[in-house]
C-alpha cells in the first residue's frame, strides 16, 4: 500500500518520520516539519511536509507527477483504479497536487498520525516519536 493512492498501512506508518528514499534522518524530518518550532508536530504539519515526502518516493524522474509505471516500480501491484482515482484529470499522471487534493480530502496522514500520538493530545510530542522509530526498528531487526 502507498501514501501516494492511499494509506500506509498500519506497521509502515512512520509517518513522516521514517524514512521515504531519503537521506533526511527522522530528526531532520521533525524539526523541518515543526513549522511553529513549538517540540510537537500537528497533523496539519505533517501533512505539509509528509505528503510531498512521500510523492516525491513515487516520482522517479522528478518531472512532479507519478506515472502507473512510476509507481508500479516502487510497489509492482500497484492497483490502477487506486491511480486513476487520484488522476483527477485523467491525463495519465498524478501531480502533487492531485494526489494532495485527494489525500487531504480523505483525512490525509491522519490514520498514521494517530498510530505516532500515543497519548492521543492530537500532537506527536519528541519523546512519542522517537519511541515510534524505536518500536519500527525493534520490528525490523
Amino acid at each position: 500500500m502507498t501514501t501516494l493512492l492511499r494509506p500506509l498501512p498500519a506497521g509502515t506508518a512512520l509517518l513522516l518520520l521514517a524514512s521515504c528514499a531519503t537521506q533526511e534522518t527522522d530528526r531532520d524530518f521533525f524539526i523541518k516539519a515543526d513549522a511553529n518550532k513549538d517540540g510537537r508536530l500537528s497533523l496539519e504539519e505533517v501533512n505539509k511536509e509528509g505528503l510531498p515526502r512521500l510523492f516525491n518516493r513515487f516520482d522517479g524522474n522528478g518531472d512532479g507527477s507519478v506515472t502507473l509505471v512510476e509507481a508500479r516500480v516502487v510497489e509492482p501491484g500497484f492497483d490502477e483504479k487506486v491511480f486513476a482515482s487520484r488522476d483527477l484529470n485523467k491525463d495519465g499522471k498524478v501531480t502533487m497536487a492531485e494526489n494532495e487534493k485527494v489525500a487531504l480530502s480523505r483525512g490525509g496522514l491522519k490514520k498514521q498520525f494517530a498510530e505516532v500520538d500515543t497519548n492521543h493530545d492530537g500532537v506527536i510530542e519528541k519523546a512519542e516519536a522517537e519511541a515510534y522509530v524505536a518500536k519500527t526498528d525493534a520490528a525490523r531487526n
